[in-house]
């Protein structure tokens, strides 16, 4: 099940999770079940993150970084 901190801080704003995930490199991030359906994230640090079974259907996801992102 997702961390409900890191589902608001994402759909918050790509700037602003950018800005959380380099300050907090150590945190694991868990969007794991998450709802980002048709959720424009243009740009967004994903690396490492758990994604499984998240929706992303209709999600924009344009340059995302999901370099060893768990998508399964």
């Amino acid at each position: 099940m997702a961390n409900k901190e890191h589902v608001e801080l994402l759909k918050q704003g790509v700037e602003g999770w950018n800005k959380w995930r380099s300050e907090n490199p150590d945190v694991e991030v868990d969007l794991s079940e998450a709802d980002l359906s048709d959720a424009i994230l243009n740009g967004p640090d994903l690396s490492e993150a758990i994604l499984t079974d998240a929706d992303l259907s209709g999600a924009t996801l344009s340059w995302a970084n999901l370099r060893r992102a768990n998508l399964r």
